[in-house]
């Protein structure tokens, strides 16, 4: 008799074994039939589930959501929307920076700052946005909008890679492996945080465990050296957070499983810690090139907002998404409703699977056999860690208090986060549970045994009642608060919803009852078996095809005349604007420097915008990475401020009535008509210049169209056309006049207005003799100047000082709160400078001071003084970058309150910036040592070994020869 295993199931013949010399029959050597399956599913799941982005048809990222931009909105994208709520972080920062950063890459630079955002900040120089991890390799060589479903498909290969690999060690077969790492990269957290740094973290926590399981096994060099890189990978993937609950979970598992392995066996537990505590720290080394600066920026950076409460987690009742992902609203605007919940989606979104969860939940239920299966202690390990991770990041309470307690890691982060290594348990634990039930069942089962399994179920289907009660209630009471708002039918689509997961769930429920006690026959088990993996693919399938976004490639952050004239415009300087005309750092793409972007910022930098009008940053809980869009409460863009930081230009979106003196013609109480297609020609009032001409709408209950258009035409008194602008019908309504703004400012005289209704029906305005009456906003004395009218609108700031500027003056003001309000009130001189302490005195001669090199890490500038004085720059690099003069190292002072100046002497100098943080060359250096003795370490492991192992082999005895005497 022959014992074989096909898919884990064993088998066996009641033929003999062939013969060793014979081959064995062709269906012997078969790939294993579950083990394809789970294959084809991992295949399915990537290929189908990233689906066109990865053949180029189509990019995985999310810019429908530029249709709320200008000039987007009424150009390219006026009949676009959005595809996936809740992205916006992906689209105007975490996408335009590694495009930044790949574009840079491929031209030949390494580009550890980005000078186009937030007066400056870190970019591929710090692990911030993750552009060194590996799985975003695909960023360094492909272009931005292909490299993110390639990155996605890197994502999906370690972590199922790293789970196969894991599973393994702990004595898993080949198809039970792949579904553990199909189920960790179908998980909440592996989906939702997609083009983000967070998935390329998480990434990795199976690996991480695989290499700790290793040292408990072997306790060598080289195992201590692979831990190290997969701790690098983790912290070189951007979110810190992430690396800190999975390490803090793997020193438990470390630690318990090297108790297990060695009982009172001190010294090789003590010899197991300390590998693993030594692999944890060479990682560390191994990227402090990065993390070094990284810690130096991090103690500069305007943080707040991220104050933790232990009633700041996930609901119970959004345990039922971990089968029912839309149960309380889905993502895709639509088809609504959207979601409602608490927070947002992604956030709270706890998706495992309905066939991972049973699956799971047998692996608890079958404990003795778990006990038997996995290596001592495993069973008990995973069981506990995933109910105890269940508690926090569910239940809150006291437990998630007495964590927050702890600095950074709970206190400073949303638990909500901690999906990462919960979802990578609960992977194991099904994988585990697939495992058992392809095993055989040798024996009955104990009564014991039997209600303890009974238990296990009847408290999960308690559990699961007791949440879709809740979850019920709430989203009756949402239904009766917001039903106009959203779409309505939330406990409808929260039926649909779980009866879909349900339907999975008794589907995977009888695999495992047919496995676990249905017939022995080998086919049969095999066909059980293989549908369990397709179960996991089929409904991980239906929950991200809605979720990743699939945009045409023409739509990726697409060039407009806007971006071409402050491109042409810019020079050295940056641009700032208003709600609607920018969106956090989208223009990175274009390379236009400008003041927003999102981002954390330079604490002095940051608080001296916020010394403008109005509130600069959200106030807490929201963090302080990200300039509000309407940033100067319907002020004017004149802040002398805004001239300190080198704001050359400004847009607004069309709708917003351009800044200057209104006046205003509610007409003589008679209607005039437009007629589509046909042009009215009208005197405007006063003559020029001006900055806009409106007709007042009078037609009751007139509404936007988004296709009606109103031009407008503007002649001199020779017939010249000074200014043609044109407005969609957004924002109009009767009685109130509707604006088209016009780059008119030159036009002197009498003008004539020439209006055009544009594909839509007629429209009754206020008239005065029988023609429209208009109003028009003229121009002031206010240092703006509007030169842009198509689509957007693009004012130049004339008071703006140069970025890089010559102050002859030097004034001192310790007190930062007195600097702030001169700064602020605009009673620094142009040629002066506010400085914090005594420095070298200004002589008050000029200078002509010259760009020479304006790149990422490097800054050029010639001066040519005639006396002292300093060259002052309007970037936020004073804490972390350094600066020469002639070749000589010099002091960067702080400036401005959040500038940065040095002093330069009287003649002809090159002034020489270079991105230089503390620790910078140190980390370098400390990298560099920690590769070559991890190779040294590993070589002389090795040849020592090979050494030992070839002196305790015996070398042939010879025989004695006889003597020839």
């Amino acid at each position: 008799m022959a014992t074989t295993t096909i898919g884990a199931v064993e088998r066996t013949d009641t033929t003999s074994a062939p013969p060793p010399d014979r081959p064995a029959r062709w269906w012997r050597r078969l790939p294993d039939p579950v083990v394809c399956a789970v294959v084809v599913a991992i295949a399915a799941f990537a290929v189908l589930g990233i689906g066109s982005p990865l053949w180029g048809r189509t990019s995985l990222v999310e810019t429908g959501l530029l249709n709320h931009v200008s000039p987007y909105t009424d150009t390219q994208f006026r009949d676009i929307g959005q595809q996936t709520l809740d992205l916006g972080d992906t689209v105007d920062g975490a996408i335009p920076s590694a495009g930044l950063f790949g574009d840079a890459v491929r031209e030949g630079e390494y580009p550890s700052w980005n000078p186009y955002i937030m007066g400056g900040t870190p970019l591929g120089g710090t692990p911030n946005a993750g552009l060194a991890s590996p799985v975003a390799l695909p960023f360094w060589f492909l272009p931005a909008w292909l490299a993110p479903a390639f990155v996605k498909l890197l994502e999906i290969i370690v972590a199922v890679g790293g789970a196969y690999l894991f599973l393994r060690l702990l004595r898993l077969g080949r198809a039970a492996a792949l579904l553990g790492g199909l189920a960790y990269a179908t998980s909440a957290f592996m989906v939702v945080w997609t083009n983000w740094p967070q998935s390329r973290v998480a990434a990795f926590i199976p690996a991480l465990f695989w290499a700790l399981e290793r040292i408990v096994r072997h306790r060598r060099l080289r195992e201590l050296a692979l831990l190290a890189l997969v701790v690098a990978a983790l912290l070189l993937g951007g979110f810190p957070a992430i690396t800190g609950y999975a390490l803090l979970t793997g020193a438990f598992y470390v630690a318990v499983r090297a108790v297990a392995e060695n009982p009172g066996a001190l010294r090789r537990i003590a010899g197991t810690l300390t590998l693993a505590a030594g692999g944890v720290l060479a990682g560390v080394a191994l990227v402090a090139a990065q993390l070094m600066p990284w810690a130096s920026l991090m103690s500069t950076v305007l943080v707040r907002g991220r104050e933790q409460t232990a009633d700041q987690h996930i609901p119970f009742e959004l345990l039922l998404t971990a089968v029912a992902p839309y149960a309380f609203g889905t993502t895709d605007p639509a088809n609504p409703p959207n979601y409602y919940h608490a927070r947002i989606f992604l956030e709270e979104v706890s998706y495992v699977g309905s066939a991972v969860l049973v699956l799971a939940i047998a692996a608890i239920a079958l404990a003795r056999s778990g006990r038997a299966v996995l290596p001592r202690a495993t069973w008990a390990f995973f069981v506990a860690a995933t109910l105890l991770w269940g508690v926090v990041v569910f239940s809150g309470g006291p437990l998630l208090a007495l964590l927050q307690k702890l600095p950074y890691l709970f206190s400073d982060n949303s638990v909500e986060r901690a999906r990462s290594i919960l979802g990578f348990l609960v992977a194991v634990l099904a994988a585990a549970g697939f495992e058992l039930l392809l095993r055989r069942r040798r024996e009955a089962t104990a009564h014991a045994r039997k209600l303890y399994a009974v238990a296990v179920w009847a408290v999960v289907a308690a559990g699961g009642a007791a949440a879709y009660a809740i979850g019920r209630d709430f989203a009756d009471a949402a239904a009766q608060r917001r039903v106009s708002f959203l779409g309505g039918h939330y406990v409808a689509l929260l039926n649909k919803q779980m009866l879909q997961g349900l339907a999975f769930v008794a589907v995977a429920v009888a695999c495992a009852g047919l496995l676990w006690w249905g017939p022995r026959k080998p086919a049969f088990r095999v066909a059980v078996a293989a549908l369990v993996p397709l179960l996991v693919a089929v409904q991980a399938l239906i929950w991200v095809r809605p979720y990743y976004p699939r945009t045409e490639r023409e739509n990726f952050y697409p060039v407009t005349g806007v971006h071409t004239y402050l491109a042409e415009h810019l020079d050295h300087e940056r641009w700032f604007g208003s709600n609607n005309a920018l969106f956090g750092g989208i223009h990175m793409q274009h390379r236009l420097r400008a003041l927003h972007g999102h981002s954390f910022v330079d604490e002095r930098f940051g608080e001296l915008l916020e010394a403008m009008p109005g509130r600069q940053f959200s106030p807490p809980p929201k963090p302080a990475t990200y300039l509000r869009t309407e940033p100067l409460d319907g002020e004017p863009p004149t802040s002398p401020i805004l001239d300190r930081v080198s704001v050359s230009h400004y847009v607004t979106p069309p709708e917003r009535v351009p800044f200057g003196p209104r006046r205003l013609d509610p007409g003589d109480g008679a209607d005039a008509q437009l007629r589509p297609g046909q042009t009215v020609s009208v005197p405007v009032p006063g003559g020029g210049p001006l900055r806009a001409v409106a007709v007042t709408p009078v037609t009751p209950g007139i509404s936007q169209t988004r296709r009606t258009r109103i031009e407008m035409v503007v002649k001199d008194a020779a017939g010249a056309v000074v200014a043609r602008a044109e407005r969609y019908d957004r924002g109009i309504a009767a009685g109130e006049p509707f604006f088209v703004p016009l780059a008119a400012e030159d036009a002197r005289g009498p003008l004539t207005a020439e209006i055009t209704l544009r594909d839509g029906p007629a429209m009754a305005v206020a008239g005065r003799a029988g023609k429209p009456a208009l109003s028009v906003v003229g121009t002031a004395d206010d240092g703006l100047r509007l030169v842009y009218d198509d689509w957007a609108v693009i004012y130049e700031r004339t008071r703006a000082l140069p970025r890089v500027r010559w102050a002859s003056r030097a004034t001192v003001e310790p007190s930062a709160e007195r600097r702030l309000e001169r700064l602020a009130a605009g009673t620094v001189a142009p040629d002066e400078v506010l400085l914090d302490r005594e420095g070298p005195a200004a002589a008050g001669a000029p200078a002509d001071v010259r760009w020479v090199a304006d790149g990422f890490d490097d800054m050029e500038v010639t001066v040519d003084a005639g006396g002292a004085g300093y060259v002052v720059l309007a970037d936020a690099i004073q804490p972390t970058w350094q600066v020469t003069v002639d070749g000589e190292r010099a002091d960067l002072v702080r400036a401005d309150h959040g500038l940065a100046a040095v002093a330069v002497p009287a003649g002809r100098h090159t002034v020489r910036f270079s991105y230089a943080p503390r620790g910078h060359d140190l980390g370098r250096y400390v990298t560099v040592a920690t590769v070559v003795l991890l190779l040294v370490a590993v070589l002389g492991e090795w040849w020592w070994l090979r050494r030992r192992r070839e002196v305790s082999i015996p070398g042939p005895r010879l025989a004695p020869q006889e003597s020839s005497d």
